[in-house]
């Protein structure tokens, strides 16, 4: 969420910086804002208080994030594909964890020839 405080003609994002100009105009100094209605706290101290929700990230962002997660998830499971190349277990054991992997695995393929693209188009 996205914070902006508009007081005395300036816009602040942060509480700290709003709390300080109230002070150097005003020498106001007053408690934190409540969690609920700080509009209404905000106001009787001269501040118009709006949040906006935060902007959808890049697509590039959101597949690279993807990826991370799902190299992260290759790596929780090398045990099995590590039991099977040691002998301790076989591939009909961990057959739905390869599956998995085999999928997950195709998905970090598509993801990261899709940002090599972008990459190569700029």
């Amino acid at each position: 969420m996205i914070k902006k405080y508009f007081y005395n003609e300036n816009i602040y994002r942060s509480e700290y910086h709003v709390r300080q100009a109230i002070w150097k105009q005003e020498r106001k100094a007053f408690g934190k804002e409540p969690e609920e209605n700080k509009t209404e706290f905000w106001e009787k101290l001269g501040v118009i208080y709006t949040e906006e929700p935060d902007p959808e990230p890049p697509q590039r962002v959101l597949a690279l994030r993807e990826v991370r997660e799902l190299k992260a998830k290759l790596s929780e499971t090398d045990y099995a594909v590590i039991k099977i190349a040691e002998g301790a277990a076989n591939t009909e054991e961990y057959s739905e964890v390869i599956t998995q992997r085999e999928s997950w695995r195709a998905r970090i393929n598509e993801l990261e020839a899709q940002l090599a693209e972008e990459e190569n188009a700029q």
